[in-house]
Formats: C-alpha cells, sequence, structure tokens
C-alpha cells in the first residue's frame, strides 16, 4: 500500500524547480530508507506547481491540493507584504512552513519539517518525561522528529538532511544496544543536543515551555561526533511570524478568503501555545 502524500508547493522566488526536485528526491530516500524502518510511519513527498505567478497577486487563484498534506516553501523575505497568497491552498490539512533564508541552505529544515509532518501530523501529540531543568519532575514532551537534534545533519547525495530522534528517545531511561537519534551522537533521553531544543508543557502550571541546548549539560561522549555533523540554524523568529499572521488575520477578509484565517500558528511551537489557549497580544 502506498504511502499517503506530501504535497511541496515552492512559493519562493530564489528556488527553481530542479533543485526542490532534488531535495524532495534525497528527503524521499530518507524517509524510505532510513526513517520508516526506524518508526513504521512514512510519506512520500511529491512537487506540486501552482498554476500562477507566485511573485503576482492579481494571478493568484485558489487550487486544490492533491495530497493528504502539504509543505510551502516560502522566501522569508516576502512575508509580510505576501502572507495572504497561503490561505488560497490550505483546506484544513496538517501543514508546514520552511522559510528559504538562504537558498544554498534550506534542505535540513525541509527534511525536518517533512519528518514531523510523518511522526505527528497534527502537532497535538505529547509525551510525558523528566523535566530537563530537574528531571526528578514529569513534563508532556511534544512528539518531534527532530527538534532535540535540529542542530545536527547529515549528507544524501549532495542534500543535506535532518537528524532525527529513534522511538527509544522517548522511553524513560537509557535502553542497552539502542541509540536515541539515527547519526547516535548520544543525546539521553528525552535530552537535547547543543544549539537544538525542546518543548514541554509544565503541568503544573499549564505553560508551553521551549528550552533551548545551550541549557543543556555538555555530554563528553557526543562532543566529537555532535561536533562533525554539526549544522548552524539561523535564529528562530517565532513572534515575528505570529505578529504578522495576526496581522493578517485582523484584516477585513476579502471576498472567498480562507486558510490562514484558521490557523492557529504558523510554527508548530506557536501553534502549541494557542492550543492550550494561549492568545497573542
Amino acid at each position: 500500500m502506498a504511502n499517503p502524500s506530501i504535497a511541496v508547493i515552492n512559493f519562493t522566488t530564489t528556488l527553481q524547480d530542479d533543485p526542490v526536485r532534488t531535495a524532495i528526491h534525497a528527503v524521499n530516500r530518507q524517509v524510505e530508507e532510513q526513517f520508516q524502518p526506524i518508526w513504521g510511519c512514512g510519506r512520500t513527498l511529491k512537487p506540486l506547481v501552482p498554476n500562477f505567478d507566485v511573485t503576482d497577486p492579481k494571478t493568484l487563484a485558489e487550487e486544490p491540493v492533491p495530497a493528504d498534506s502539504v509543505l510551502y516553501l516560502v522566501d522569508e523575505a516576502t512575508l509580510p507584504g505576501a502572507l495572504g497568497f497561503h490561505d488560497l491552498n490550505t483546506r484544513d490539512l496538517p501543514f508546514g512552513f520552511v522559510f528559504v533564508l538562504n537558498p544554498q541552505d534550506w534542505t535540513t529544515t525541509l527534511s525536518h519539517e517533512a519528518l514531523e509532518l510523518i511522526l505527528d501530523p497534527t502537532a497535538n501529540a505529547f509525551v510525558p518525561g523528566p523535566d530537563p531543568r530537574n528531571r526528578a519532575k514529569t513534563v508532556l514532551h511534544s512528539y518531534e522528529a527532530c527538534d532535540a537534534v535540529e542542530r545536527l545533519s547529515y549528507p544524501i547525495g549532495d542534500v543535506l538532511v535532518s537528524d532525527f530522534v529513534t522511538p527509544s528517545y522517548f522511553t524513560p531511561g537509557e535502553a542497552t544496544g539502542h541509540q536515541n537519534d539515527f547519526l547516535g551522537v548520544g543525546v539521553g533521553s528525552f535530552g537535547v543536543t547543543s544549539g537544538s531544543h525542546l518543548g514541554f508543557i509544565d503541568i503544573t502550571t499549564g505553560q508551553f515551555i521551549t528550552f533551548d541546548g545551550k541549557q543543556a549539560p555538555i555530554r563528553r561522549n557526543l562532543a566529537t561526533r555532535a561536533q562533525a555533523h554539526d549544522h548552524p540554524k539561523p535564529q528562530r523568529q517565532e513572534e515575528r511570524i505570529q505578529q504578522i499572521l495576526h496581522a493578517y488575520q485582523t484584516r477585513t477578509p476579502r471576498a472567498g478568503a480562507s486558510g490562514l484565517r484558521n490557523i492557529r500558528g504558523v510554527t508548530r511551537t506557536a501553534r502549541y501555545r494557542a492550543s492550550l489557549g494561549f492568545v497573542h497580544a
């Protein structure tokens, strides 16, 4: 039986179709050869070319997405002025955004978001585990495939893809003979590598917390291998992206508009916060 599909829609002005197809091929190999054998679930990425000029708002047209979920490639620089066109292709499908800050370095984010759509397509699953600030305390960890090791990458052909955690990562304690991430850098169960992050709900306060890897203790057996796969990431701009989304949603809607008006948050962390009742100010 065929896997469900993820449509990849290139809304950028910086990426041509060929490098997008090359990246999709590499991520499909990652899913089929590495992720699915470990997790037992997968999806197939398929390019979807819109039938309009993404740089010209006058040509935008509503089109169905013939897939089970969708990933949008977006120029972060065009977001403030062009945020509105996303709603034309969003039909309550599991979705993600890849912000192409650097057209020479974006494929790990595509891999990251694709794997997380596979593992938790509705972005609402949590797993009980130790609080990274106090491991004697239990919190609810977000069920993310890549966040805890997002700073690490490896090549498939000429395309860099993201490291990802294994099921044993979400198991308390350290199982002998099992590694908690694909690259085997030594990240502990419910742990986080330097420069990466994880999110969890503090059940005593009801707050969603983002815990940065720079706060995590350094493990000696992690350092050398992790350094070999280190992949610096740009700083996340979640608050600014949420402000843009909020500004869009407060405008008078045009006839037939939908999509983004029903989205709680563009980033996964923002959607978690919204699901817990946090209101954007």
